[in-house]
């Protein structure tokens, strides 16, 4: 029975991994590149290599007249968010939301987006949403249609492929029985196939933690947006808003009085209670009104948060009683510490880039489990389909697992080499995406062996991954030797570098592969009558 119960469990795993190992592959792998979010920012915007002075400048009435004339031309001010300068994006930046009337008796809600130049005041030209954004939001929602679902199913098929991978991880565990002498069996002078098999398992071990860890956190930040509209449905009859102002509070209402707000540079000028670190933006809602509130974040610090954030009076400064932010609940605390424990962003630069390498690690395994799978039935003894399925498999996960990272890198390229208005460099970025990665995957069925294709695909990776740096100057002006100890340039010269590096960590593991596969293929051929006898797969 525990021999049964054995081939069971492992064919769970097996078949879980090849079934979905690819979306799982695909949403590990941005995310590991999604957590270099704001870094990223720099190196493709030139605007944003800027020191942040000691003192900025007041800019509260090039604030107000900017939403005046919005507010005039446009319709009503429905909230307003605020940027100071900082070591992420150092320039003053406002984002509000306009509401216009319709004929039905509703609004509609447009955004506008405005940034202005700590010293000197004037406006900066907005760039548009680039590689970086694409990154993020690849990983976060797929870039899932709006036509189709949007962000809400988007979200969930993200979350969806949490649940699959810890499912995989509790069959992968519960299926190997000999954890301990695994953990540390890496025969490095044994084939490929052994290789691959050992690697698997010992990081797969090693990084249980962290993968467990990023399985349920991201299953949570994905389903929990397909279950906000079942939990509506069931206790406030559909409504998410009801939901939301039972979660978080109701919003305060306009008073109706017009009022002079608070200074934003009163509002700069707070620090953080816990660590004196200052104010990085602030949320203002019923601007201009006698009820304004003003929600003002700061950095986490020690917190397992985003942001540590106050609310305070718009008119008055002082703070609000009551605030959603004050005495929260210990659901409410563990709900705002999982965004940050997924994403690393509570331990600086050396944590993400730890994140970084086990995210890789955990994309990686997965890689090669399927390998490992259509390895089996190629060159083993195993499976009972036709060699071309096997093939297909094959070269599917070669140019799906080899074409993601080329078409990564590519869109560095895209973002800064093609023309785009900042409309539509979204698009733009999203269509070189794609056509990277279709090319990788139509690549890996043109060329005649999986292992070469695999190879060159990955060396063409590298040679743009070391080419990056030499791009960037060439676009910007700015050599990153000069700049990785400057104020204003050290955020992309340290991309360029992380770049350059991984060029070269990428090209040398490369070269350290056998010039070619040195296993024969050892299936044999199936009769017609064991194929029929044989159980379904």
């Amino acid at each position: 029975m525990d021999q049964e119960r054995h081939k069971r469990n492992y064919a769970l795993h097996s078949w879980s991994g090849l079934v979905l190992g690819l979306f799982v592959f695909v949403v590990c792998f941005s995310g590991s590149l999604a957590l270099f979010y704001e870094e990223l920012e720099p190196w493709e915007d030139a605007s944003r290599r800027l020191a942040v002075p000691e003192k900025a400048l007041a800019m509260d009435a090039t604030f107000d007249e900017w939403v005046g004339t919005l507010a005039g031309e446009e319709g009503e001010l429905g909230f307003a968010r605020f940027g100071f300068p900082n070591h992420h994006a150092p320039f003053y930046w406002a984002f509000v939301e306009i509401e216009t009337p319709t004929e039905d008796g509703g609004h509609d809600h447009e955004f506008r987006e405005a940034r202005w130049h700590p010293e000197t005041g004037e406006e900066i030209p907005l760039r548009g949403e680039g590689a970086a954004n694409w990154i993020l939001r690849f990983h976060q929602y797929l870039m899932w249609p709006s036509e189709l679902g949007g962000v809400t199913v988007g979200r969930g098929l993200v979350g969806i492929a949490g649940v699959i991978l810890l499912m995989s991880i509790i069959s992968g565990v519960v299926a190997h029985t000999k954890i301990f002498q695994e953990l540390f069996t890496l025969r490095f002078y044994r084939s490929m196939r052994l290789k691959w098999q050992d690697t698997h398992k010992v990081v797969g071990l090693w990084g249980l933690p962290f993968f467990t860890m990023i399985a349920v956190t991201g299953a949570f930040l994905g389903v929990v947006t397909l279950l906000a509209p079942v939990v509506a449905l069931l206790t406030f009859k559909g409504d998410q808003e009801a939901l939301i102002e039972a979660v978080i509070g109701a919003p305060v209402e306009p008073a109706g009085i017009e009022a002079e707000m608070l200074p934003l540079q009163a509002v700069a000028e707070m620090t953080s209670l816990e660590h004196g670190g200052p104010a990085q933006f602030v949320i203002i809602n019923n601007y201009g009104d006698q009820n304004a509130t003003m929600d003002v974040y700061f950095e986490a610090g020690k917190k397992l948060e985003m942001y540590d954030p106050v609310q305070i009076s718009g008119v008055t400064g002082e703070p609000v009683a009551d605030s959603p932010f004050e005495d929260l609940s210990p659901a409410n605390r563990t709900l705002a510490a999982v965004t940050p424990l997924h994403y690393g962003t509570y331990g600086g630069i050396a944590l993400k880039v730890i994140y970084m390498l086990l995210g890789f690690g955990l994309a990686g395994i997965t890689a090669l489990g399927m390998m490992m799978w259509v390895e089996r039935r190629l060159h083993g003894s195993e499976g009972t389909k036709s060699t071309g399925l096997y093939r297909a498999i094959s070269k599917t996960t070669v140019g799906v697992t080899c074409g993601m990272p080329l078409a990564s890198v590519g869109i560095l390229y895209a973002d800064q080499l093609l023309p785009a208005l900042p409309d539509t460099r979204t698009a733009v970025i999203g269509w070189s995406y794609f056509a990277f990665w279709g090319i990788g995957v139509a690549y890996a069925f043109v060329r005649s062996n999986d292992y070469a294709a695999s190879k060159e695909l990955l060396w063409t990776t590298a040679a743009l991954l070391v080419g990056a740096p030499v791009l960037n100057a060439v676009t910007t002006g700015d050599v990153f030797l000069t700049e990785l100890f400057s104020e204003s340039g050290a955020a992309a010269a340290w991309i360029n570098m992380g770049l350059l590096v991984l060029g070269l960590i990428l090209a040398v593991t490369v070269k350290s592969w056998p010039r070619a596969r040195t296993e024969k293929a050892t299936r044999r051929t199936v009769s017609a009558g064991e194929l029929a006898a044989a159980p379904a797969e």
